[in-house]
């Protein structure tokens, strides 16, 4: 069987790295510190878009990034990175009303945002093409050949990703809306 192209992988996962960094800056600093967006009513909607990508973000990188996933495995990969993508797009969607009293989403973020988008796009893009041909197949197992040595760089976004996940699980708990059977203060 065909094997995985290591020059590939390693370069996905540099530019998972960077993505990291990125997305650091944007969601801790700029999302939750700067902004507070969990905390303000009109952002809410906002910031479970960002709960739902966070949620998303460990299981895309431990099939996608940290093992050489083939088969079905695979394509589950794919299927979380596309349903992360929907994510996104929806995020965008709702960041016009989310910061409309705050005069919009500021250059500089914005910026941030052209950025990130397109180095998640890269990383993504070079660890699914770091794959050979058979990999792609329903059929094939779900792991193949040999993947390089980058569990250690692929350590920290996976319990990074997780610990964000729990934060902003955390967040939007505790700020949600004051309606319904969960809101915040409900008997």
């Amino acid at each position: 069987m065909a094997m995985v192209n290591s020059g590939l992988a390693t370069a996905a996962v540099v530019a998972l790295q960077l993505f990291v960094v990125l997305s650091t800056i944007d969601g801790l600093y700029v999302h939750l510190w700067k902004l507070g967006l969990h905390r303000r009513p009109a952002s809410y909607r906002e910031h479970l878009w960002h709960t739902a990508r966070a949620l998303l973000f460990a299981p895309v990188v431990a099939i996608v990034f940290a093992m050489p996933s083939a088969g079905p495995l695979l394509w589950l990969g794919v299927g979380l990175a596309l349903a992360d993508q929907v994510a996104g797009i929806a995020d965008a969607l709702s960041e016009r009303d989310s910061r409309a009293d705050l005069g919009g989403l500021g250059r500089g973020e914005y910026a941030l945002h052209v950025a990130l988008v397109a180095v998640h796009a890269t990383a993504l893009t070079l660890a699914l093409a770091a794959r050979p041909t058979a990999a792609w197949s329903p059929s094939a197992p779900t792991t193949l050949g040999a993947w390089p040595a980058i569990d250690v760089l692929v350590a920290g976004p996976l319990v990074g990703g997780l610990a964000v996940a729990a934060l902003h699980v955390a967040l939007a708990w505790r700020h949600r809306p004051a309606f319904g059977c969960c809101a915040a203060g409900a008997a």
